[in-house]
C-alpha cells in the first residue's frame, strides 16, 4: 500500500539509522560528490555521438538565454571547474542544460534525436517536511520512498538549490519513437512521487534542469550531487530502458465482462501502458517526417494537407502539451520546406481541435463518435501523398494492405525461425529450379509419373505441372 505523509514522517525520524548505512559507502563516493559540471554531464551525454544539447541561462533580471551546440563541443562549454568561461564569460548563476538530445540546434520535443534519462524534478522546499533540512537528508528519505513504491532507486539525486532532481541513467540512448512510454514512464513516476514534491509539469523530454556546480541565485546555494547509486562493479548505476519501463508501469488489464468460463482463458494478455492510440498516432507522424526526409522536402500541391496531418497526429499522440503546440507547430511546417510561407491560421484550426479533443468533445462521422481530429486510414494517406511502394518499407505504419499481409507473414516466419522473405523466396526458387530439371533428367531415363514423386518427394501433379512447364 502506498505510503501517505504520516509514513513520510516516519521515514524521516529514522533519518539517523539510514545515515548510519550511508556512513558505510567507501570513502570514494564521498570524493565523487564534488563532481563537476562536465562530469555529471557526460554520464548521459555522450560527446562522442552526433546530436545536439542546449544550455540555458538567466541574467540578473530574470531573461532567459538559449543556446545549442553540438554534443563534441561538450568538453569546451562545460569547463572542468564547472563554469561555462569558455562561452560564457565565467557565467555561474542559474545555468541549466537539456536531458535529451535533439537532431538540430533547436530545442523541441518533435526535434528530440535520443532521450538518455528519466528524472523527477522534486519541489521538496515548498512541502513542511522538506524545509529546514539538509540535502542529503532528504535525498536519503526520497530512496527510503522509492523503496516503498518498488520504484528502482535513481542513478544520481541532485540538490537543485532548493529542491532535488532524481535522475534514472539508461544503459543506451532511447530513440524518440519510443517518447509516448517515456512518457508514461514520467507520468507515473510523477504520481507515484507528487504528494512527496515531484513537479507535474517538468516532466517534459526536452525539459532543462540546473546545471551542477553553478548557483541558484533564488536560494544562494550551489547545485551539487548528494547521492551516486553504485552498482556492483564500482560504476553509477544504469538501467535498460524498456526493464525500467516494465517495473515501473503498471498493467492495463482490459475491462470486459466474462461470457462464460470457455472464453475466460481466451481473454487478452495484459499489456504495459504506453501502446495505445497515442503511439500508434506518434508512429503515424514518425513516418510522416521519415517520408518528408526521404523526398528532402514536399511538392507544392500537397504541403497543406501533409502539415495539417502532421499537426493533427502531434496533437492525438498527446506528446506536447497546449502551451508548447504552436511553437512545436512552427517546427515542422519549417521542415516541410523552409521557402514555405504557412499560414498560422492553419495552426489554429487544429489547434481549436486539439482543445476540444483534450476536453472530450466528439464529432459525428458516418454514424459514429470520433474525435475532431482527422484520423485517415493509412490507404487514405498513400493516395493522398502518392507513397510508393518502395517508400512504404521504409515506414513503420503507413502500408497497405498487401504490403502488411507480406510484412506480417515475414515477421511470424522470422518467429518460427525461417528467416526473411526474400530468404524464403530464394529458397523456394532454388528449389523450384532444382525440381524441374530433377523432373526432366528422370523423365527422360524412362522414370513414370509415380515414381518420379516418389523420388523427389513431390505429388504427382506437381510432376505433371513441372513437364508442362507450369512452376
Amino acid at each position: 500500500m502506498r505510503p501517505r505523509l504520516s509514513g513520510l514522517t516516519t521515514h524521516m525520524k529514522d533519518y539517523k539509522t539510514e545515515t548510519n548505512i550511508s556512513a558505510r559507502v567507501p570513502q570514494q563516493l564521498e570524493l565523487d560528490l564534488t563532481v563537476s559540471a562536465s562530469t555529471e554531464v557526460a554520464q548521459y551525454q555522450d560527446s562522442s555521438r552526433f546530436g545536439y544539447f542546449s544550455i540555458l541561462t538567466r541574467d540578473a533580471s530574470g531573461r532567459a538565454y538559449q543556446h545549442s551546440y553540438t554534443l563534441d563541443k561538450l568538453p569546451f562549454v562545460l569547463a572542468e571547474d564547472g563554469t561555462l568561461s569558455k562561452y560564457f564569460s565565467g557565467c555561474k548563476n542559474d545555468v541549466y542544460v537539456s536531458q535529451a538530445t535533439f537532431e538540430s540546434p533547436c530545442r523541441r520535443v518533435v526535434n528530440l534525436k535520443d532521450i538518455q534519462v528519466a528524472f523527477l524534478d522534486i519541489d521538496s522546499y515548498k512541502l513542511a517536511w522538506g524545509q529546514h533540512r539538509r540535502p542529503e537528508e532528504i535525498a536519503q528519505s526520497f530512496l527510503s520512498l522509492c523503496d516503498a513504491e518498488s520504484i528502482p532507486r535513481p542513478s544520481v539525486i541532485v540538490f537543485s538549490g532548493r529542491g532535488l532532481q532524481a535522475k534514472w541513467l539508461f544503459e543506451r540512448p532511447v530513440p524518440r519513437m519510443a517518447l509516448p512510454r517515456w512518457n508514461a514512464v514520467e507520468k507515473v513516476l510523477v504520481e507515484k512521487m507528487q504528494q512527496y514534491g515531484a513537479d507535474s509539469q517538468a516532466r517534459d523530454a526536452s525539459r532543462v534542469l540546473r546545471l551542477v556546480n553553478t548557483f541558484n541565485t533564488k536560494s544562494g546555494q550551489k547545485c551539487r550531487v548528494v547521492f551516486l547509486n553504485r552498482n556492483a562493479g564500482g560504476g553509477i548505476e544504469r538501467y535498460g530502458f524498456d526493464e525500467l519501463a516494465d517495473i515501473i508501469l503498471p498493467l492495463d488489464r482490459p475491462q470486459r465482462p466474462q461470457k462464460s468460463p470457455v472464453n475466460a482463458n481466451k481473454s487478452k494478455t495484459k499489456r504495459p501502458i504506453g501502446f495505445g492510440l497515442e503511439t500508434l498516432h506518434w508512429a503515424f507522424l514518425e513516418d510522416l517526417r521519415t517520408l518528408l526526409r526521404i523526398r528532402g522536402g514536399i511538392e507544392e500541391g500537397m504541403r497543406n494537407r501533409f502539415l495539417m496531418q502532421m499537426l493533427s497526429y502531434l496533437a492525438l499522440s498527446n506528446q506536447v502539451t497546449l502551451k508548447d503546440f504552436y511553437r512545436e507547430a512552427q517546427f515542422l511546417a519549417q521542415k516541410i520546406d523552409p521557402t514555405w510561407t504557412y499560414h498560422s491560421k492553419d495552426f489554429g484550426t487544429v489547434y481549436e481541435k486539439f482543445k476540444a479533443h483534450m476536453k472530450g468533445i466528439r464529432v459525428e462521422w458516418n454514424g459514429q463518435e470520433k474525435t475532431p481530429l482527422y484520423t485517415p486510414k493509412a490507404e487514405t494517406l498513400i493516395e493522398w501523398f502518392q507513397i510508393t511502394e518502395e517508400e512504404q518499407r521504409q515506414l513503420k505504419v503507413i502500408h497497405s494492405k498487401e504490403l502488411r499481409r507480406e510484412l506480417d507473414t515475414e515477421r511470424k516466419r522470422r518467429e518460427r525461425g525461417g528467416g526473411s522473405m526474400q530468404n524464403y523466396k530464394e529458397r523456394r526458387a532454388q528449389s523450384r529450379e532444382f525440381n524441374t530439371e530433377s523432373v526432366k533428367a528422370l523423365s527422360e531415363k524412362g522414370f513414370s509419373i509415380r515414381r518420379i514423386a516418389e523420388q523427389l518427394g513431390i505429388s504427382k501433379t506437381h510432376v505433371q505441372r513441372l513437364l508442362r512447364g507450369v512452376p
